[in-house]
């Protein structure tokens, strides 16, 4: 049986804030929140860089709207040309349209995907998820994990700076 962490349950966010602050004060860094609903505090002091997830659909967009508009182009002017009424063979106006909404339809999937990827989903498995304490039966709790893979970790050292800094119950998690 090896150990994956230490989850400490917390009754109120300031009391997960101050405790995540409080053990990133004694040098520790592999930590992980988890809570009901999002904590912006909790970005600074568990060191949560920024989602690239923007720059990701902007690409997918962009680039869903150049392969429509080249797709329309090669079909108009290269594969199969017709001179409706005199008009010029590359009418982009009502090629816009198109291009617009596959650009819509690519920054969608984009973003889909990319939210599957920045989030490593899908997991089917955590080791968070063996914990007595971890899960909705038991109410809006909020929980701070140690690793054991952070180097200020020590088992019994750990669990007691956890108690000290108001956590309701402390559990071991195994991997």
């Amino acid at each position: 049986m090896s150990l994956y962490g230490i989850l400490a349950v917390f009754g109120e966010p300031e009391a997960l804030v101050e405790a995540a602050g409080g053990m990133r004060d004694r040098g520790y860094r592999h930590m992980d929140a988890f809570s009901p609903f999002p904590i912006k505090e909790l970005d600074q002091i568990l060191e949560i860089r920024g989602s690239r997830l923007p720059w990701i659909v902007l690409a997918g967009g962009i680039a869903s709207a150049a392969l429509a508009y080249a797709l329309i182009l090669y079909s108009v002017e290269i594969d199969y040309p017709i001179n409706v009424g005199g008009r010029p063979l590359h009418s982009w106006p009502p090629f816009l349209v198109i291009a617009f909404e596959a650009g819509i339809l690519g920054a969608a999937f984009a973003a889909f995907f990319g939210m599957l990827a920045a989030n490593g989903l899908p997991c089917y498995h955590h080791p968070v998820f063996n914990a007595e304490g971890f899960g909705y039966a038991r109410g809006g709790k909020f929980h701070l994990l140690v690793e054991t893979a952070d180097p200020k970790y020590r088992k019994g050292v750990t669990k007691g700076q956890l108690r000290r800094l108001g956590a309701e119950s402390v559990e071991e998690i195994e991997a």
